[in-house]
């Protein structure tokens, strides 16, 4: 979520140098505040409370210190008191007020109290903030949303946010990522490509927009699948150009292979497996795309490495249940009948078992016929020797 510095800021810092007591103090805690020197500014504004315990404020510049620091439980609590003792009666005391509310429920949100942050949020009167502010509350309200099992509720309160702030960014990209959290791709990606469109040099929203379409393209049917698994790859190789993580290069190996893309499905899975020679996801992988490739032994010797590395029940028997496959595929029934009970799969090994029991006999028919044929050709050739022989007669069989 977007941290942005409100413009009510100034505001606040021209109400309270009315005040001349603490006017060194305040002038010294901005410094330090703007500055980003936290303990330096916290310490300033806590002088003047010490001062004048019923200014709000100091409070609010407190509280708002304290949320830099991350201290959410000593934020609240000063925020809280600014908002009781916030001026009122005056137009431009609104203003102050919406700030002091928009502080308190981001507070909230960093104590994990969504309930209270909702409430205080949904009390702001947009009108009361500057115009720039409007889209930080909207991410802020739809944090807290989410957060109180209200996700259907943050999505349409994005949505009227990008509805009145179609430039912004950050807004596109914080609707559609809330959208994907609850699984609707539907919303989700068209917000997300018009995120990424107006600012494609975000890695982040590069990635979550590809992780989207991959997760689409899960969900489809027929020819429409492998398209949009294409899509992803497209999205993914740009996040994978800027950053190949592991995580990026799974993400971008991972659309490749859905989009039948094997070629570099295999390139990508080799490369994120020298990032981690530790984890068996790469070499599962990649011994799947060599298998479409129909390169059964370099599929069998990767998926043995995986093997290796997977560490739990779960992921072996995964891992055997695709061996099981590359065996079978290369007619070595009686490993891949092992292959597939090690992997939990009954039907696999029974069919496998079925196939074995059936090539054997094949291979006993084929001995039979081997030697009926032997013998024949054997007959065939005493006939020839006994008619050559001088007044002799074949023997009869």
């Amino acid at each position: 979520m977007k941290r942005t510095t409100l413009t009510a800021l100034s505001t606040v810092l021209a109400m309270a140098l009315t005040t001349a007591l603490a006017h060194a103090d305040w002038n010294s805690g901005k410094t330090a505040f703007e500055a980003g020197n936290w303990a330096a500014a916290a310490a300033e504004f806590q002088a003047i409370i010490d001062a004048q315990p019923d200014w709000y404020g100091a409070h609010f510049m407190l509280g708002w210190t304290k949320l830099k620091q991350k201290k959410g439980k000593e934020a609240v609590q000063a925020l809280r008191r600014a908002y009781d003792l916030k001026p009122t009666g005056k137009p431009e005391h609104k203003a102050v007020q919406a700030n002091i509310q928009l502080r308190l429920g981001e507070a909230y949100v960093q104590t994990g109290r969504y309930s209270d942050a909702v409430a205080f949020l949904s009390k702001i009167n947009t009108a009361d903030l500057p115009s720039k502010s409007h889209g930080y509350l909207a991410e802020l309200k739809a944090v807290a949303l989410t957060k109180s099992g209200q996700a259907a509720a943050a999505v349409a309160e994005l949505k009227k946010a990008t509805d009145a702030n179609p430039k912004d960014a950050d807004l596109w990209f914080s609707y559609g990522k809330t959208a994907y959290s609850t699984g609707n791709t539907k919303t989700a990606i068209p917000a997300l490509a018009r995120a990424v469109a107006l600012d494609g040099g975000d890695l982040e929203k590069q990635r979550i927009y590809a992780q989207a379409l991959v997760s689409q393209a899960r969900r489809a049917r027929g020819t429409d699948k492998t398209s949009q698994y294409a899509q992803g790859a497209v999205a993914a190789q740009k996040v994978v150009s800027g950053n190949p993580s592991f995580d990026n290069l799974m993400l971008l190996g991972g659309a490749q292979l859905g989009a039948k893309q094997y070629d570099g499905a295999v390139a990508t899975y080799r490369q994120a497996s020298k990032k981690n020679s530790t984890d068996w996801l790469p070499g599962y992988h990649l011994g799947q795309a060599l298998t479409a490739k129909k390169q059964y032994k370099s599929a069998e010797s990767e998926l043995k490495t995986s093997l290796d590395r997977a560490k739990n029940a779960s992921d072996q028997a995964t891992v055997w249940k695709q061996l099981g496959f590359v065996y079978e595929k290369q007619k070595n029934y009686r490993e891949a009948v092992t292959a597939y009970t090690r992997g939990g799969d009954s039907a696999g090994a029974a069919r496998v078992q079925k196939n074995k029991e059936t090539q054997e006999e094949n291979l006993r028919i084929e001995a039979d016929n081997r030697e009926i044929q032997r013998i024949r050709d054997e007959q065939a050739a005493i006939e020839a020797e006994l008619k050559n022989l001088p007044g002799a007669a074949p023997p009869q069989f």
